[in-house]
């Protein structure tokens, strides 16, 4: 079944990497969402890399938040957005540090729904932009990092920057308030909230977003472990995405910033992205119960049960939904 993945980073220096997994795992194409510099000059380096191989690649900006702090911003990164769609840019990307990193010139954290940024939106509505906004995380990442927390490996070892316990910040609840008050707010604008919105675990709460705001949409990345992770959740989310089957897109966060080298290694790498690609597709398409996924997440190990949606659903999951949603960028 062909597919198309919506969230991916792949560096440009890897993009040749990248299609050959893309081959080898039966991808049509890949949204590559660019890192924090995905704008003016650079990104129309990118975007000419990634357009030697053409079909492959949809590219997603960013607007420069390292200067949210300068008079105007808003309406400046506005008119930078205009002037990158024109060089083929075909969404925006903006990172979780809205809400969690950026601060004022007096320290206070910048508030997902701030007005001043109004412009951004409203730019990518009338430009016919998606916009990719990661907003929060798991509620795990605010609580103790022990060995009950599901996330205690990433927390732990790969991403320790990522736990938010007991450091001052707004809870999960209140980001994404802020977050669904923009979308809202910008009615003509499409949202694709990645990870489920980051209410993977709480799908009730994800399901009344989608039925509040009709410009809202979900990606699947780095969230089947938790939809999966016991027979019943994997039961709750079946019913989930069968009701919502309309506006889940097929996402995984594959991110591609190394050579593999050749040979055997080039071999085992690519082996090794066919497994975690086949693993969303055992998630989805059957019943299955996979032991010990290819998603480190807890010290405790786990395992995922499938879905096993019909196939027509799949589909939409896996590629339909994103064509739609991308035709109007091209």
């Amino acid at each position: 079944m062909r597919m198309i993945d919506v969230h991916t980073h792949v560096l440009p220096q890897y993009a040749k990497v990248a299609v050959e997994v893309m081959d080898k795992c039966d991808l049509e194409c890949v949204v590559t969402l660019e890192w924090h510099d995905g704008f003016g000059d650079g990104l129309r380096e990118h975007l000419g890399i990634f357009g030697a191989y053409p079909g492959r690649f949809v590219v997603f900006g960013n607007v420069d938040f390292q200067r949210i702090n300068e008079p105007g911003f808003g309406e400046a990164a506005a008119s930078q957005m205009e002037r990158d769609v024109e060089a083929g840019m075909r969404g925006l990307k903006v990172y979780k540090a809205l809400g969690l990193k950026y601060r004022d010139a007096a320290g206070e954290l910048w508030r997902v729904n701030d007005e001043r940024l109004d412009p951004i939106w409203a730019k990518a509505g009338e430009l016919g932009l998606p916009v990719l906004l990661h907003t929060a995380d798991p509620p795990a990442f605010w609580e103790p990092i022990n060995d009950s927390n599901f996330w205690n490996i990433e927390l732990r070892s790969i991403s320790p920057d990522w736990s938010y316990y007991r450091k001052g910040l707004a809870s999960p609840d209140e980001l994404l308030g802020e977050r669904n008050e923009v979308i809202r707010r910008h009615a003509g604008t499409t949202f694709i909230c990645p990870h489920v919105g980051s209410r993977a675990s709480c799908l009730d709460s994800a399901a009344d977003d989608l039925e509040e705001m009709p410009n809202l949409y979900y990606d699947l990345s780095a969230r089947i472990p938790i939809m999966g992770r016991s027979a019943r959740r994997a039961a709750h989310s079946r019913e989930f995405l069968m009701q919502y089957q309309d506006r889940i897109l097929f996402g995984t966060d594959l991110i591609c910033d190394e050579a593999p080298g050749d040979g055997d290694s080039k071999r085992e790498y690519l082996a090794a992205q066919a497994v975690f690609y086949q693993s969303h597709l055992d998630f989805l398409m059957t019943s299955k119960v996979q032991v010990n996924p290819p998603f480190e997440r807890t010290s405790l190990g786990y395992s995922i049960t499938g879905v096993e949606l019909p196939k027509e659903v799949c589909e939409k999951i896996l590629r339909q939904n994103a064509l739609r949603l991308l035709a109007g960028t091209a």
